[in-house]
């Protein structure tokens, strides 16, 4: 396809096949596919797409990316007060993690968010990091200030190596009877499964229970549901209980159909659990049954085996900020709900408002949407912008790029309750 075919096509299913068409207006289309022609640079079209998606403010669950490119600047920032805060950086860049970023192309960071409001406007500038990362990979070069050398312009590559990244989970015990976990995304069911047959082999011994959150970018719902039984208290009993308490709409276009239909298929391939296959082989068959009827309510997702709760462990302890999203938020709507669980940290990313992702192939680009919208929109308990509260805030600053203020909060906590 063209670009500028891709622009009309981005624009028609943003307006009839993203689920977030009934509440959300976004940008004028007709001013997007006014500033696409066929011959602009491939940098000029990929940001004008980007703003365009970004008026939806549906961050994280609305991307478009080009296949077999992979942008990676070499560091990532977190915005404190007027300054970019660099949080990780790899190896040979003149700069390192600590240091600060004051301009963007000579603009201070407010006169950079002002210009570039569409990515920042009603949301706080503790949860606006990734943002500021796509302004910084589209930009000519930035200012830096470090301790040791002072203010100097830097200009932007894109084309780092990246580094080793976290592990995808972590776990061992952090205290004789208080075991920590980290998990960095939902989509290994065998590495959670895992994890969670190592707790119960020491069950025993783990009384406190930490599950760290933060940074994990989701995946499928289906796979935390083995960790519910530690959060809940001994002879607590969730099957056949709703999942969620609002519910959930599908928008049943034709094309989201066909893209939900592929997405579950390519997912049974790879599938171990039988409770799990069933539950993908139910959704193809909705898929088939509504395709093509527009929004439809959901039948309410039931547990399908019963986590029934234990005794030990006693307390549990769930970390989060604003990069915990998708399937991680989900888990964490759950398990706030419960008695045993206390959340720490930062409100979550709040993306799950428009959910179940669909993909648009057009051949050289990719668009990911969101076919479901959640029911808590129309009882005003959305969370679109501001995400899920912990019940302990623990506000962010440049500390925690060298200290986990989280952690010990969390087993601060612990030791006195």
């Amino acid at each position: 396809m063209t670009k500028t075919e891709i622009a009309k096509n981005i624009a028609d299913i943003c307006r009839n096949d993203a689920s977030f068409c009934k509440d959300i207006k976004g940008g004028d289309p007709e001013l997007f596919l006014s500033k696409i022609t066929d011959d602009m640079s491939e940098k000029d079209f990929m940001f004008s797409v980007i703003e365009y998606l970004a008026s939806f403010k549906v961050w994280g669950h609305l991307y478009f990316y080009k296949k077999w490119e992979r942008i990676f600047t070499g560091f990532r920032v977190r915005r404190y007060q007027n300054s970019l805060f660099i949080t990780r950086a790899v190896k040979d860049l003149p700069f390192s993690k600590g240091d600060e970023i004051v301009a963007v192309d000579g603009m201070t960071i407010d006169r950079a968010a002002e210009k570039f409001a569409v990515f920042f406007d009603g949301d706080t500038p503790d949860r606006q990091g990734e943002r500021w990362e796509t302004l910084i990979s589209n930009a000519d070069a930035v200012t830096v200030r470090t301790k040791d050398k002072g203010a100097f312009d830097y200009q932007i590559r894109t084309d780092v190596v990246n580094g080793a990244g976290e592990p995808s989970c972590v776990c061992r015990f952090i205290e004789k009877d208080c075991f920590y976990v980290k998990l960095t995304n939902f989509f290994d069911g065998q590495d959670i499964q895992s994890i969670t047959d190592c707790i119960s082999r020491q069950s025993s011994c783990v009384k406190n229970l930490i599950i760290d959150l933060r940074n994990n970018c989701g995946g499928s719902d289906t796979e935390f549901l083995p960790f519910l039984k530690f959060l809940l208290t001994e002879n607590d009993l969730m099957c056949g209980k709703p999942i969620f308490t609002a519910g959930d709409e599908i928008l049943y276009s034709e094309r989201n159909a066909d893209g939900r239909i592929k997405y579950y298929k390519e997912r049974l391939e790879n599938c171990v659990s039988e409770e799990v296959r069933a539950y993908f082989n139910e959704q193809i068959e909705e898929q088939q049954k509504n395709k093509g009827k527009g929004f439809v309510t959901a039948k309410a997702d039931e547990f399908l085996f019963p986590p029934r709760g234990t005794v030990n462990p006693q307390k549990v302890v769930i970390l989060t900020d604003c990069y915990c999203a998708s399937s991680a938020e989900s888990l964490v709507d759950i398990a706030s709900r419960l008695q045993k669980v206390t959340v720490i940290g930062r409100p979550t990313m709040g993306i799950c408002d428009y959910s179940n992702l669909t993909r648009f192939d057009f051949g050289e680009y990719v668009l990911h949407y969101p076919t479901s919208r959640s029911k808590a929109i129309d009882i005003g308990k959305g969370t679109r912008g501001k995400g899920l509260e912990p019940d302990i805030y623990v506000p962010w600053t440049p500390k925690h790029i060298f200290e986990d203020v989280d952690l010990s909060v969390a087993l601060d906590w612990l030791a006195k309750s």
